[in-house]
């Protein structure tokens, strides 16, 4: 199973960055025509909410940018009330404690780093955290999780999600 984590804010919400989040589920879960049933994708705002999109079992969800933030909005305004709801099926919105929540993750564990880290294997089944914008401060959250870089330029979470999935797909990662 292919985990992919964005650390960001909820502010983003009502701003244009929006779709760099919006763009990182779609590029995480979507195939050309169908949904990557082998990916679970994990917004995390504010590192205490957190909404869970399970390719598996994902219905009803349109890739365009409109729906998924409809779906984000209504994550975040459900969890207010509640520990945990159900957005639709296969999108479940929940309240976490980030450091448990990471470290109770199965390995291997990476984050994305622009300055260090290198290339591995990843394999089929992995956990990969991205921040938006930058996680490099949150080293005590990341302490079991091993620096990953993809080239020599920085790039931006829903370009890299692409990128590694499509080098999974061909087998170079």
């Amino acid at each position: 199973m292919r985990r992919f984590f964005l650390l960001t804010s909820s502010k983003f919400i009502n701003y244009d960055e929006i779709g760099i989040i919006t763009r990182f589920i779609v590029g995480a879960m979507m195939l050309s025509h169908n949904l990557r049933k082998d990916v679970c994708t994990y917004i995390i705002f504010d590192n205490k909410v957190c909404i869970i999109f399970e390719g598996k079992s994902m219905k009803n969800v349109r890739p365009d940018e409109k729906s998924i933030l409809g779906i984000l909005k209504s994550g975040l305004l459900r969890i207010d009330s509640k520990k945990e709801s159900r957005i639709l099926p296969g999108v479940i919105a929940r309240k976490i404690i980030v450091e448990d929540f990471l470290n109770n993750l199965p390995s291997p564990k990476f984050f994305y780093s622009s300055t260090h880290g290198k290339t591995e294997k990843l394999g089929e089944n992995f956990s990969m955290i991205f921040g938006y914008p930058k996680i490099e401060n949150l080293c005590i959250l990341l302490k079991n999780f091993v620096p990953f870089k993809i080239g020599k330029t920085d790039l931006y979470p829903d370009q890299l999600v692409v990128i590694i999935n499509n080098k999974i797909d061909k087998g170079e990662l």
